[in-house]
């Protein structure tokens, strides 16, 4: 039988509370254009910053040459034998999360309009978006509304954290031996930074963890994407037009920026999609050039020559497109008209082409991220860069079953070819259902843990990834955990100060659970 924790949930709730604002006002975000390990060096800042903070606890760290840290807990009295079990979170953020100085606090949300200060297109309320009404009644925790600061995972950092000194202040409550693991460059896929940290944990006896790394409150996950990626290289060509009068126009695009796992409930929306269906049946524009903003990838800029007269009903055309999506952030604004045309290939106009092969009829079902729930998978255009020679369309593939994602994989290089255009494919990770479906102890001992704490923990698929491979390959089996935030990744990101004391009250009765 668990001991219920004499530290209360207010408590708690202030030591997650301070922990978090501390980690958010450092800037982890990973770097994919970095060759070295972590990939920034803000990482090795907040690693360093953790280390301190544990040992201020009294906990002994190791830190390697990658910035990989382990904090030790030791069993408490009369519970060595018990396993010893990992709890993990990674300590890099995605690109184009900054850091904040502060977080905005709504006491006791009603489930009104979350007022975001830099952003007062958004309409966030708890009707819109039902997994909100997990917080009404909480203090909510969130930023400006411009852009993400990293709630990936820094909310789970935070909730290890608390129950790092929730055990330090209670030495009474029972549990085995704990490590603390926290990682570099998990966002962008670098299993480079802890082949040894797997080793390192497989030699220390680590019978099995979990990644405090999922979504929404409660959650259990041991099941994950198969994922795949797909360049597609366009070479510009010299572009040839007809001498009829036009002017150039400029145009911002800002889509609706989600992560995958969430892209259907709140509405994703990328500019590479507003930029094909507004242009579909459009004869009387020329695409000159797209380029996807290197911050938020759902957002673009794009020039366009428009036939003299027509200018009105091209903007009327992405208007139809983005119109629906205004209450969630979506905006096509004109940025400049008349300027003197830099570009003279066909690369945006090849692009158009590609992107409405790929939204033809006949490709996978459903086939975009924001159709996408469930078991479903998805394919995403997620962005356009330009190149030295053109540009370069980069394409996520995500599906539960193997089979389904070279469905996937084939696709697009179907549309490519038909493009007359070349693709590189690669895989990602894989899904970690197989491997733990050997330890079905994992999820069973977590909602044990969530019914001790008074709540339900829920079984459900990761819509993502984990990076748990290199430590399934050394027979350290990893389920991962929900932290319990909205919005992940993007500018809308929230959680709430009572959401991360109870988060932390579910570990204290996990970890004692396993040691019983």
């Amino acid at each position: 039988m668990a001991t219920t924790p004499t530290t209360n949930l207010d408590t708690l709730a202030s030591w997650g509370t301070e922990t978090l604002l501390a980690l958010v006002a450092i800037d982890s975000s990973s770097d994919e254009k970095s060759p070295t390990i972590p990939s920034s060096e803000g990482q090795r800042v907040l690693s360093r910053a953790l280390a301190e903070r544990a040992s201020a606890l009294g906990f002994g760290c190791d830190t390697d040459a990658h910035a990989n840290l382990i904090v030790r807990i030791p069993a408490s009295p009369g519970r060595e034998g018990a396993p010893t079990i990992a709890l993990m979170a990674h300590i890099d953020t995605s690109h184009g999360t900054k850091a904040l100085p502060r977080l905005a606090v709504l006491e006791r949300w009603s489930g009104g309009r979350v007022p975001y200060g830099a952003n007062p297109r958004l309409h966030v309320d708890a009707e819109s978006y039902p997994l909100l009404r997990a917080f009404v009644g909480d203090d909510l925790l969130y930023g400006p509304g411009d852009f993400p600061f990293g709630l990936d995972d820094k909310l789970g950092i935070a909730e290890m954290l608390t129950l790092a000194r929730l055990l330090a202040a209670e030495p009474a409550l029972p549990h085995g031996e704990i490590l603390l693991v926290f990682r570099p460059d998990e966002e962008i896929g670098r299993m480079e930074a802890v082949h040894g940290l797997a080793k390192a944990l497989a030699e220390r006896g680590v019978a099995f963890g979990y990644t405090i790394d999922g979504l929404e409150p409660f959650e259990i996950n041991v099941e994950n994407f198969e994922a795949a990626k797909a360049r597609v290289s366009i070479v510009g060509r010299p572009l040839a037009l007809s001498p009829r009068p036009r002017h150039a126009l400029r145009l911002a695009i800002n889509g609706v920026n989600t992560h995958g796992a969430t892209a259907k409930s709140e509405g994703y929306l990328n500019a590479t999609v507003v930029f094909a269906r507004a242009l579909a049946e459009r004869s009387d524009v020329v695409p000159l050039s797209f380029v996807t903003d290197p911050l938020l990838e759902c957002n673009a800029t794009v020039e366009l020559l428009v036939d003299e007269g027509a200018e009105g009903a091209v903007l009327a055309a992405f208007e139809q497109v983005v119109g629906p999506a205004r209450r969630r952030g979506a905006d096509v604004r004109v940025l400049a008209r008349g300027f003197e045309v830099q570009r003279s290939d066909d690369a945006a106009r090849r692009l158009l082409e590609l992107l409405l092969a790929f939204l033809a009829p006949g490709g996978p079902s459903p086939l975009l991220s924001e159709d996408s729930e469930g078991y479903q998978g998805y394919s995403n255009p997620h962005r356009a860069l330009p190149t030295d020679a053109g540009m370069a369309v980069d394409f996520r593939l995500r599906d539960f079953d193997e089979a389904a994602l070279g469905v996937r994989t084939r696709h697009v290089e179907q549309c490519a070819a038909r493009c007359g255009l070349p693709v590189e494919s690669a895989r990602q990770y894989v899904n970690m259902g197989p491997v733990l479906a050997r330890y079905p102890d994992l999820p069973r001992f977590a909602e044990e843990a969530a019914r001790a704490a008074g709540v339900e923990g829920r079984r459900r698929p990761i819509r993502g990834g984990t990076g748990v491979d290199p430590f399934l390959a050394v027979n350290v089996p990893i389920a991962n955990l929900g932290t319990g935030y909205f919005a992940p990744e993007s500018e809308k990101e929230l959680t709430s100060k009572q959401n991360i004391a109870r988060h932390v009250l579910w570990l204290a009765h996990l970890v004692q659970h396993i040691a019983s």
